[in-house]
């Protein structure tokens, strides 16, 4: 499952979340929970409060044949949360890895890795330097917030990076500087590369593959 979107919302306006893990794609053969505590942090732990406490069991999944996003709305008396998540049948899990290799990411950029699939255009946040320089290792490899994906064995899997930066007159303004994009075909096994250029730096994207996450059932 894809894409795990929280939505705060209240008569003062709308805070949006996205969640940066799971680190490994979920597995649907067993009853799965999403389990959602957001709370309203306090000076010390012990002052925080509860804004929304979720546990909710992903029902009806043997009858989901297709890749398919779902989104649903969960009300209490102090906000509403929208919980949305996507439904990939016969993928694989795709555990991606960024390295710059030429050039380097200069300080002030906003850097923001996104991979989406053919059956799925919603994109998938790997990792947004949105307040802090692109973490970066001494060996030039990209510290993503997240890197796996499920991708459809028939499907495609698109890998992008955008470099951002504030404009000198309007800070408020941000403009892209640089972008690209590499496509890879899902393997069952194995691992596939590709390059990624924005203008003043080149990173090398590698994809490896493991066992299929999710099979779709097979009835006679």
């Amino acid at each position: 499952m894809e894409f795990t979107i929280l939505r705060y919302s209240d008569n003062v306006g709308s805070f949006n979340w996205e969640v940066s893990g799971p680190t490994r794609a979920v597995v649907v053969c067993d009853p799965v929970y999403f389990e959602v505590v957001l709370k309203v942090k306090g000076n010390v732990e012990s002052q925080d409060k509860d804004l929304s406490l979720l546990t909710e069991p992903l029902t009806n999944h043997s009858s989901i044949l297709y890749t398919c996003l779902m989104s649903k709305d969960y009300t209490s008396k102090l906000s509403t949360l929208e919980l949305t998540f996507g439904y990939v049948v016969d993928s694989v899990e795709a555990t991606i890895s960024v390295c710059i290799t030429e050039g380097s990411w200069p300080d002030g950029y906003i850097g923001q890795v996104t991979a989406h699939t053919s059956s799925l255009k919603n994109r998938v946040l790997l990792l947004r330097s949105e307040f802090e320089n692109m973490p970066v290792s001494d060996d030039g490899m990209i510290n993503l917030s997240r890197c796996v994906a499920s991708v459809e064995l028939e499907g495609k899997l698109t890998v992008s990076v955008v470099a951002f930066q504030h404009d000198h007159d309007d800070y408020d303004r941000i403009n892209v500087v640089g972008k690209d994009e590499e496509d890879f075909s899902p393997r069952k096994s194995g691992k596939s590369y590709g390059r990624l250029d924005v203008g003043f730096c080149k990173m090398d994207v590698t994809v490896a593959w493991p066992l299929p996450s999710l099979i779709r059932p097979r009835y006679p």
